[in-house]
């Protein structure tokens, strides 16, 4: 079975810099990309709408995936989630359909009742 995703992703190359990956999704011909940041202070989790430029653009800064960051930050934000050390977790959801338009990514996100679970033992101990 032949994939419809193409990806492009970054590692995150210094102490700040996020991992990304970029989407194109050639059956419906939309691009998506998520950042994700962990750290000692706590960790993050973005997902964007994106456009054909961007998702061009992404990776081809020599060394640099602070750059691609700032890029994919540009595009119009569907979903987020932080999870800090000095506060509760929390996800926002900017667009309802973003399950939908990021079908590839992790399960974890896709179930807000799971994340809610995840919160509550966060905040309430159990």
């Amino acid at each position: 079975m032949q994939s419809n995703f193409i990806f492009k992703e970054g590692r995150g190359n210094t102490s700040n810099s996020c991992r990304w990956r970029v989407c194109h999704d050639t059956k419906n011909n939309t691009y998506t990309a998520e950042l994700s940041f962990g750290g000692v202070g706590g960790s993050s989790y973005q997902l964007f709408q994106i456009t054909k430029t961007i998702f061009d653009k992404v990776g081809t800064f020599e060394d640099d995936d602070y750059k691609s960051e700032r890029l994919i930050s540009s595009g119009i934000e569907l979903f987020r989630y932080d999870s800090g050390r000095c506060a509760p977790a929390y996800y926002v959801v900017f667009d309802t359909s973003y399950a939908t338009l990021c079908p590839w990514i992790d399960e974890y996100y896709k179930d807000k009742s799971k994340m809610d679970r995840e919160i509550r033992k966060q905040v309430r101990g159990y």
